[in-house]
């Protein structure tokens, strides 16, 4: 898939899909923009979820963590 731009204005509305493997099998999960948007946004006391992740590689699969700025699963 080739994406050349971003629909403007979003609406909160549009798709977005994450897939993952597990256990050898593809998973997918698809949910409108403004929902991931509250995970990406839900806070603990001051801090967003997504500062709260670690930023060195878990060496346990299935952990989400900061690789450089990109939420990653290991």
């Amino acid at each position: 898939m080739e994406v050349y731009g971003l629909p403007q204005p979003l609406t909160g509305s549009e798709l977005v899909t994450i897939r993952q493997e597990q256990n050898g099998h593809l998973a997918l999960c698809s949910m409108p923009l403004s929902v991931f948007a509250t995970y990406l946004s839900a806070t603990s006391g001051s801090t967003t979820w997504a500062t709260t992740l670690p930023t060195a590689r878990p060496s346990t699969s299935g952990v989400v963590w900061n690789n450089g700025g990109v939420v990653s699963i290991s």
